[in-house]
């Protein structure tokens, strides 16, 4: 047959099959609405299991590999893949351990060192043996708001703390109320002054852990109603450094001095001009304030100075004395012990730990003996009142002002009782080693 002959066939030939194609239609097709036959559910056997071991105090890593039933000759491989990122020697009690093991044959393929909250070393078996690698736990930024009201017989702390409708972990409550207590610790003392129906109410920033833990975390305004009158505190950066707390005056709610030494505070005896002594048993001046606290709590210096004294003196037991501007002078008396590289004449920084509570001198216990004087006077540091702090720069003012609107709105909108996310515009993922 010729070339165009055949052409001819073929294109008859397509044209009668597309015809019939266009008008048949199958008899056994399925009927509307009833859907495609469903499988029945199958069962996946796990890949792996899980077990968790603990590091306890004075236990060794190989000895929990140990104890997790790991075979002796992994152990050299494991331990030399770990100190590539840890040393295996300076593991802290409380580390977790989780050994993966195939299901099947309850060989391990991975383990894994919880080192802290933000940082684990996994470590896989591969054909060479073991390797590692640190695997950095993500977070997202949010922001949470928070209110409620002191209730009769409830603290701040108990508040916040025990609010069970508050989706933190308990840990991450307890931060919450040391920071608060930190901003308010030069205008209110939570352990005295706080009344029942007093309020609080706050909005603060976060880097969230998957467990609802935080990173790091920032109050970006917070508001204390006590006893009807509002004591605010707003997070701003008035030089471009470190920021502070400003009322919505500007003007800083720290003052020269903080108003205690240590956190939480228990005042067991007050300044007084004639106080029994339980020691000398007999009635003498007591110029300064004993704050119970636990052997070991952290003393703070109460502002900015220079050691003029860290020693040995008397009654005084261990004590530690700060020279301040203004003619100011504090003393840390009956301290058990001073902190790493404290010395006279070197400069402290307010907040900044100094020694530690004890016993020594003219003690019955453990607690911190706190003095204030000025040229040389002693002064009630629970009465007097103290010079304040710088508050916004004048060329400054505008700017505070803006992020005060904005913050004031965020509360405002939040107008609802309770925890909850105030906002989660701009939420990123974030790693370790920037600024929130």
């Amino acid at each position: 047959m010729s070339s165009p002959y055949r052409v001819a066939v073929l294109v008859l030939l397509a044209t009668v099959l597309w015809g019939i194609s266009a008008f048949w239609e199958p008899t056994d097709r399925a009927p509307v609405g009833e859907t495609a036959p469903v499988l029945g559910a199958l069962y996946a056997a796990p890949v792996e299991r899980v077990d968790t071991h603990v590091l306890q105090s004075g236990e060794t890593l190989d000895r929990v590999l140990d104890r997790a039933e790991i075979a002796a000759g992994d152990l050299p491989g494991l331990l030399l893949a770990v100190r590539e990122h840890a040393n295996p020697r300076r593991l802290r009690a409380g580390v977790e351990v989780r050994i993966r093991r195939w299901f099947s044959d309850g060989e391990p393929r991975a383990i894994e060192l919880r080192l802290n909250p933000d940082s684990t070393v996994r470590l896989d078996r591969d054909p060479l043996g073991w390797s590692g690698r640190v695997l950095v736990t993500p977070t997202t930024v949010d922001t949470v708001y928070a209110s409620g009201v002191i209730a009769v017989g409830r603290s701040v702390y108990e508040s916040i703390v025990g609010d069970e409708e508050l989706a933190l972990p308990p840990s991450e409550r307890e931060a919450l109320v040391v920071e608060l207590a930190e901003i308010y610790a030069y205008r209110l003392d939570f352990t005295h002054d706080i009344r029942p129906g007093d309020r609080y109410r706050l909005a603060y920033e976060r880097e969230a852990r998957p467990d609802g833990t935080a990173r790091r975390r920032r109050i970006l305004i917070a508001e204390v109603v006590n006893r009807d009158r509002a004591y605010p505190a707003v997070y701003f950066s008035a030089r471009g450094d470190r920021g502070e707390y400003y009322d919505r005056d500007g003007q800083s709610l720290q003052t020269m001095f903080r108003r205690y030494p240590v956190d939480y505070v228990r005042v067991t005896s007050s300044f007084s001009w004639r106080r029994y002594h339980p020691v000398l048993g007999r009635y003498r001046a007591h110029l300064g304030t004993d704050f119970g606290a636990g052997h070991g709590t952290p003393v703070k210096a109460t502002a900015d100075g220079t050691i003029s004294f860290a020693g040995r003196n008397g009654g005084y037991g261990n004590v530690i004395k700060i020279r301040h501007a203004l003619g100011y002078e504090t003393r840390y008396a009956h301290l058990r012990a001073f902190a790493r590289g404290l010395r006279t004449g070197r400069k402290v920084e307010q907040g900044q730990v100094i020694g530690y509570v004890g016993a020594t001198g003219l003690a019955t216990g453990p607690h911190l003996h706190y003095e204030l004087r000025r040229d040389g006077a002693a002064l009630n540091a629970r009465r007097v009142k103290l010079p304040g702090k710088p508050g916004v720069p004048k060329e400054r003012l505008e700017a505070f002002r803006a992020v005060l609107e904005e913050r004031v709105a965020l509360l405002d909108a939040h107008a609802v009782p309770g925890p909850h996310l105030a906002g989660t515009a701009g939420e990123t993922e974030h790693t370790p080693g920037g600024e929130s």
